[in-house]
């Protein structure tokens, strides 16, 4: 597939648009002559989005109806154009250890990071194979290594990396590419949401669990929260994506910054017991003072 001229506009689908990596893209995408229908959740959004290339469209993904519009948004494009490529970007992140977070929060990531982005695909594909398009589906450094206290978000991560390889053999002889992109840290507003969030699910634990995972929490989210400090800008992740997106002949996976662009064979080579103290060196526990007699 070779990059659209500008003259062109085909379309490209982007959801999660509203800030972030999937505005980034967008914008990315539209100087290229692209034309993105740019998911977004609600006016005030759709208003900070749009611009010339960018059309922002109601798309929560868990909500049929919005896909259902969606879908014939572009079946009924004024100007007949295709659909050139699906970027699935949506995504949400709380992150609590395995036996603390309440399973609506496990539920509510799967259902938006991972069986959104399926239903969005089920409608998409036929116009996609119909333009020999490609998908492009956002996961993360944490779908191939998943960090204390991000099970749910790591879980959704390793399925949605399942789920890409499994459709990316399935749709192989029918022309449509499927590649996933695994970012490391990046400057979001999700990113700097998420340690808060933590750190409030910390807080209304139990004083068994405080004391079992109380300085976990804390020193987890410390050291991200440092770390993001020094990421890559979204801006910058935006325009890789928009890349991998429309390059002529794409690997089936990417990794988006220095510390991803690490840990993801690091994950493949290393025995589970090293990573396991890889990951132990670098997300160190402060140590608890010396009680006083």
């Amino acid at each position: 597939m070779s990059v659209s001229s500008p003259s062109k506009k085909e379309l490209v689908v982007v959801s999660g648009a509203s800030t972030g990596i999937g505005a980034a893209t967008a914008r990315a995408l539209a100087s290229t002559g692209h034309h993105v229908l740019a998911g977004v959740r609600t006016d005030a959004e759709a208003d900070a989005i749009r611009a010339a290339g960018v059309e922002p469209v109601v798309l929560d993904i868990t909500v049929p109806r919005h896909i259902e519009a969606l879908a014939r948004r572009i079946a009924d494009d004024p100007e007949g154009r295709a659909l050139r490529a699906l970027i699935n970007n949506a995504g949400i992140e709380v992150n609590a250890p395995v036996e603390v977070l309440p399973l609506e929060k496990w539920r509510e990531q799967f259902e938006v990071n991972l069986f959104g982005h399926i239903a969005v695909i089920q409608k998409l594909l036929p116009f996609l194979r119909r333009s020999r398009g490609r998908i492009v589906n956002i996961s993360s450094v944490g779908g191939v290594a998943a960090l204390p206290i991000f099970g749910a978000y790591a879980g959704t991560k390793f399925a949605l990396e399942a789920a890409s390889d499994a459709l990316r053999r399935e749709v192989r002889d029918q022309g449509v590419q499927v590649v996933v992109v695994q970012p490391g840290g990046v400057r979001t507003d999700m990113a700097a949401h998420s340690g808060d969030v933590s750190l409030a699910l910390a807080d209304a634990m139990s004083p068994e669990h405080q004391r079992l995972y109380g300085d976990l929490v804390r020193s987890t989210v410390a050291l991200n929260t440092a770390f993001l400090k020094r990421a890559l800008p979204a801006a910058k992740a935006g325009a890789r994506i928009a890349e991998v997106a429309t390059t002529a002949r794409p690997r089936t996976r990417y990794t988006l910054g220095r510390d991803a662009a690490l840990t993801v064979p690091l994950a493949r080579l290393l025995p589970d017991r090293l990573m396991d103290r890889v990951l132990a060196a670098s997300h160190r526990r402060p140590r608890r003072p010396a009680k006083t007699p």
